[in-house]
């Protein structure tokens, strides 16, 4: 009885705290009323960036920051001051190598694009952890370059569930190389699941260790022999880690971009003219097959694809389908499924061509750091607006040093609603070294997504592409959810 009578003077007590609080609390309706989400300027931004590509010599790490005067008010009112920095550090492949001092910038508004800095006594080549604070994270983009400074593949966050959808190992990916890097201070575990057009491959049972600041180098191809078709399901069980995969065969090789989580509404921007023998992926990860319908926008406005009737994709699997109909155009694609599903394209170019993938639409600005202003090469954005009509101002920022802007400084450019636009996007003048692209929509524009395409040849934006990149946010501003009272400090 003694505990019982313990049990409910407790209650009792927890009772007239929480009447106590209640009858105390502010009851004006000014303070009824939902606090609004509070604006934050960025200040710290991670990014890691994978190894080069085999045989590609060393890598180059292309980046921006475009801080914007809202975001450097807030800053300031929170009491950061100072332009910021960005720290580049070698991450190993291997245990026991030492690292040398990292490479540090500290240029805001100008391209910079330097050498990756190697960790020394190790065998293999590592990745590099890029770590931005102060102004330089506002609006902040990296990407891993070739020599020419052109962005091959963007360096992403570290994450806890990454998805990669492309080629398989039957159809042109005989090489198939899966990076995982930890630039944190605990070790992660990884777990990979692999889907391909005969569901889900069983060879990775167990999970990957990444020990701390390092690299590892996880090969696909053995895994899936023979498949049409493939997506990786990248997740930890403890700790972070960011994911990169390289496909490569007989005629190059390419990035695969990191795809959007599953979903049963998708836009993948960045097919170009070539997309005519396009090849659509689209994964199932669930126990329910998904049927899926797909219109492409372009130029001269939607078609449906595949008729009428929407495709079918099985479940727990990864899925091809022949794009056709697009006509000589750019095309956005907008698919809509009765389940989620994950989703990319490859596009013929040169070598094995180029993926893209879905991308959220552009909210505040879309930058693009690596674009090469090499003699032969054509450079371009492809604009998709599935909803409203759509405005934005794509400009061009140069290396320090490296010329004037283009003539006008930036293009205003519409794109209608349903519709796809194809842009040059012109170099500075009298210069040859690489620049920024920054696309940032104008008030009250439909939701715009926006793929990067390099061309080589002549032709312009029609020529074979080199390099695809879809667009993604590069944010200045994060919003804060409202502080409110809460009891769940001193309730059980």
């Amino acid at each position: 009885m003694r505990r019982f009578g313990l049990f409910g003077a407790v209650l009792l007590v927890l009772a007239v705290v929480y009447a106590v609080a209640w009858r105390t609390e502010p009851r004006s309706p000014q303070a009824a009323a939902q606090p609004a989400p509070q604006m934050a300027a960025v200040t710290s931004v991670t990014r890691s960036c994978p190894p080069p590509a085999p045989n590609s010599g060393a890598a180059h790490i292309a980046m921006i920051a475009l801080p914007s005067r809202r975001a450097a008010t807030a800053a300031a009112t929170a009491g950061f001051t100072g332009t910021g920095s960005a720290t580049l550090s070698p991450v190993s492949a291997t245990p026991g190598g030492s690292a040398p001092q990292p490479v540090t910038v500290s240029a805001v508004n100008t391209l910079t694009t330097v050498t990756a800095p190697a960790a020394t006594g190790t065998s293999g080549q590592g990745g590099t952890a890029v770590a931005a604070s102060g102004q330089m994270a506002e609006g902040f983009e990296a990407e891993q370059a070739d020599a020419a400074g052109m962005g091959m593949v963007s360096c992403t966050h570290p994450s806890s569930d990454m998805w990669f959808v492309g080629n398989g190992a039957g159809t042109g990916a005989s090489g198939i190389t899966l990076y995982l890097m930890n630039t944190g201070d605990l070790a992660a575990s990884a777990n990979v699941t692999l889907l391909t057009d005969a569901g889900l491959q069983t060879g990775l049972t167990t999970g990957i260790t990444v020990a701390p600041h390092q690299v590892v180098t996880q090969r696909i191809a053995p895994f899936v022999r023979g498949s049409a078709a493939l997506a990786l399901h990248v997740q930890t069980s403890s700790g972070q880690v960011a994911a990169s995969v390289w496909e490569s065969g007989a005629s190059g090789g390419a990035w695969l971009p990191q795809a959007a989580a599953p979903a049963t509404n998708l836009v993948i921007p960045g097919l170009t003219v070539a997309s005519s023998s396009a090849r659509l992926f689209v994964t199932v990860p669930g126990a329910s097959d998904a049927r899926v319908k797909v219109v492409a926008f372009t130029a001269q406005g939607k078609f449906t694809q595949f008729g009428t009737t929407p495709v079918d994709a099985p479940s727990s699997a990864t899925s091809s389908f022949a794009l056709s109909s697009l006509g000589a155009s750019a095309a956005g694609l907008l698919l809509t499924s009765n389940v989620p599903i994950v989703a990319a394209v490859l596009v013929p170019g040169q070598g094995m061509g180029s993926f893209t993938t879905a991308v959220p639409p552009i909210t505040e600005q879309g930058v693009v750091a690596g674009n090469p202003a090499t003699r032969g090469l054509t450079v371009g954005v492809v604009l998709t607006a599935p909803a409203g009509a759509a405005k934005a101002n794509v400009s061009v920022i140069g290396a320090a040093g490296s010329g004037a802007p283009p003539a006008g400084g930036q293009q205003v450019v519409t794109v209608q609603a349903g519709h796809t636009r194809a842009v040059t996007v012109p170099r500075p003048q009298n210069s040859r070294q690489p620049f920024a692209i920054v696309i940032t929509p104008a008030a009250g524009s439909g939701p715009l997504y926006a793929a990067r395409v390099v061309t080589s040849g002549t032709g312009g934006l029609s020529a074979p592409i080199t390099s695809l990149l879809p667009v993604q946010n590069a944010l200045t501003m994060i919003s804060l959810p409202p502080v409110q009272n809460a009891y769940t400090a001193v309730l059980p």
